[in-house]
């Protein structure tokens, strides 16, 4: 009886310590994303390859156990998995907006001030690419880059 009740016991045991380890896996990644979610409004960028990086770390340790894990579990993971790389789109669209957005602002002055340059210098540079192509391709490149410029702005202005 003794001997029954201890492999009992130690069948218990390992049933209990196998599903902390490999079961804890999922919901620790549920976990980490639904803190990230909670909190990525403020992260910075540094955030970000932290957050990463803890990500990266749970996932690896998913891949060495999913084949243990239950149906659901797997989900759980799978589905923390599409949630997180659902946040690092938003981050990269919001950050790659807050660069279109500089460079936004930046253009027009970039533009008036390479057109100022050009205008300054367009006898020698007219001269220079005389001396190399033809200046009415250049030319007729030139309107057809004007008229595209002209589609996207929505016109001449002047």
């Amino acid at each position: 009886m003794k001997k029954l009740m201890r492999t009992f016991l130690v069948a218990v045991c390992f049933f209990c310590l196998s599903c902390t380890v490999y079961g804890g896996i999922p919901q620790k990644l549920d976990s980490f994303v639904a803190k990230t979610e909670k909190h990525c409004a403020k992260y910075s960028k540094q955030d970000w390859e932290q957050s990463r990086k803890e990500y990266r770390a749970l996932v690896d340790e998913y891949d060495k156990v999913k084949d243990q894990l239950s149906d659901a579990d797997k989900d759980t993971a799978i589905r923390a998995m599409g949630r997180y790389s659902a946040l690092m789109i938003k981050n990269g669209i919001v950050a790659g907006a807050a660069g279109v957005k500089e460079f936004g602002a930046m253009l027009p002055g970039y533009l008036e001030g390479l057109a100022a340059g050009l205008d300054a210098n367009a006898e020698e540079i007219s001269k220079a690419l005389k001396s190399l192509v033809d200046t009415n391709k250049i030319n007729s490149a030139f309107e057809s880059l004007g008229n595209a410029l002209e589609k996207i702005t929505g016109g001449k202005s002047e």
